[in-house]
């Protein structure tokens, strides 16, 4: 234990002063600044991550040449630990390159999968998945190899989008890593307990020049390669122990990073934004937008993810009945966290999801007499007939009332036709400012025959059935017959069975030339 001890110190006091070292060096060359930052010189460094990784490797090789029961133990798995090496280097310097100069999304991504694929290669891999919920353990078989890859990614980009507020990522970071500590010590695995020791050491260090107002940031050279080495302690746990058997438990260590990864993906595909184009709406800023102080809202997620890191303890200590009571409990803190960020997105899928469950019956209803209406529209012999199926399926789609105006065909003017439900004759006279109109026009084979009015309460339930398939069958089907039946009838000659109402409207153009 004392080794642990002082492995975590060591990196710590390095991890110290190679931060201070880098941001004044940093800041002096004016490196890794964005838009935005300042002038020359002024901005804030983004190359924390430099500090942070070679305080690790530089304690590492110390206590390699010093030699002791527990660096020889980590000495046993140096297949392992150099694939980590190597494979935490590559993404390393990638975060640096991109911290520097900028890197492409496809760029990232790409040395993110072969850092992955290198460390499956060499013996990190996920294998076996069971959970609280179910007693028998799960083996992948060759879904092992795209398992390993998703976790490792994920977690790695993960840290890298929780790194938004000044100490969230490093402070996160630390939890995990001394989540990760401890359950290594109870089941003596050394290699997870001394990398995990090394990487909370040198998160500590690093905290003070983190805190707000920051003089130097993680940058993606430490976030993506922070995630990267806790990721594959984590699988390299449960390989060595009972301790990470189940999947609970790393999701619960990572709890808030991949909350947020979880987040910023379901939020990005419902909205249709770029998955890898950076945005302002990351659960640290919406906590900031909804009215919270950035340093409050840092002291909020430090308390979120130090319960994610307590309730992976419990799950350890407590793998019978009560451990799907913890989960569950889990993820109902996630989904009220979620509640309160007030995204739009999410208040949309609740709504959307609330009006399918209550209305989907009535809209699979409406959406078949849609459907059985065009067959009704092609058995129409006259003009009337046809009209008369529209108006049948405007009644039970709950329109106020319709009215077409078609092209004139002869001198005696344009026929018109016109319908209103049996409510709006009671009142009387419809009142246009209490309904919305939809005007569609009757347009076939390029030629304007007329145009069709539809109005709608505004008061009216939402709309049980798809607006577009409506305009689909008016613009579709109807046009078709209703120009089928023009060309079937002589120029010049409409008659009172073609359109309801025009004996009336006759009558009445006579009345008045006398």
């Amino acid at each position: 234990m004392r080794t642990y001890i002082f492995m975590l110190l060591l990196s710590a006091v390095s991890s110290y002063g190679l931060t201070a070292w880098v941001s004044r060096l940093a800041a002096e060359h004016g490196w890794a600044r964005r838009q935005g930052d300042g002038p020359e010189g002024t901005g804030t460094p983004r190359l924390g991550g430099v500090a942070v990784y070679l305080s690790i490797v530089c304690i590492l090789v110390f206590l390699l040449l010093r030699g002791n029961q527990v660096t020889d133990r980590v000495v046993l798995e140096s297949v392992r630990g150099l694939a980590l090496l190597g494979a935490t280097a590559a993404v390393f310097l990638l975060g640096l390159y991109d911290d520097l100069r900028g890197a492409r999304p496809w760029q990232k991504l790409s040395v993110q999968l072969l850092a992955a694929v290198g460390l499956f290669a060499a013996g990190f891999r996920v294998e076996i998945l069971s959970s609280p919920f179910t007693p028998q353990p799960f083996e992948l078989g060759w879904l092992a190899l795209p398992v390993t890859v998703l976790w490792l990614v994920s977690v790695s980009n993960a840290f890298n989008l929780i790194d938004g507020l000044d100490g969230l990522a490093a402070g996160v970071g630390l939890f995990a890593s001394v989540s990760l500590f401890l359950l290594a010590l109870f089941v003596g695995n050394v290699f997870t307990a001394a990398m995990s020791a090394m990487l909370a050491g040198a998160l500590l260090g690093f905290l003070p020049h983190n805190f707000p107002p920051a003089r130097i940031y993680l940058g993606d050279s430490g976030s993506l390669t922070i995630g990267l080495i806790l990721a594959s302690l984590a699988i390299f746990s449960s390989q060595k122990g009972p301790v990470l058997i189940t999947v609970a438990i790393p999701l619960l260590i990572f709890g808030l990073p991949l909350l947020e990864v979880s987040v910023t993906t379901l939020r990005r595909l419902l909205s249709g934004h770029p998955l890898f184009r950076r945005d302002e709406e990351h659960l640290h800023h919406r906590l900031v937008k909804i009215g919270m102080a950035k340093q409050f809202a840092v002291l909020v997620l430090y308390g979120l993810a130090a319960l994610f890191a307590l309730s992976s303890m419990l799950l350890f200590n407590y793998t019978g009945a009560f451990a799907p009571v913890i989960a569950l409990l889990c993820g109902v803190l996630a989904w009220l966290v979620i509640r309160q960020m007030q995204y739009p997105e999410f208040a949309e899928l609740d709504a959307h999801v609330r009006l399918a469950v209550r209305s989907q019956p009535q809209v699979l209803r409406n959406q078949i007499l849609i459907r059985k209406a065009s067959s009704a529209f092609s058995g129409a012999v006259t003009r009337a007939e046809l009209w008369a199926s529209l108006e049948a399926l405007l009644q039970q789609l709950e329109f106020s009332s319709a009215e077409c105006e078609l092209a004139a065909r002869n001198t005696a003017g344009a026929p018109q036709w016109s319908w209103s439900c049996a409510a709006a004759k009671a009142v009387g006279a419809e009142t246009p400012a209490a309904h919305w109109t939809m005007e569609i026009p009757l347009v076939f084979e390029g030629r304007w025959a007329g145009v069709l009015r539809l109005l709608r309460k505004l008061d009216q339930q939402t709309l049980l059935f798809r607006l577009s398939s409506l305009l689909e069958l008016i613009t579709g089907p109807f046009c078709a017959r209703l120009a089928a039946l023009a060309q079937a009838q002589p120029a010049g000659q409409v008659t009172e069975a073609d359109v309801p109402g025009l004996a009336t409207a006759r009558a009445a153009t006579a009345t008045a030339r006398r």
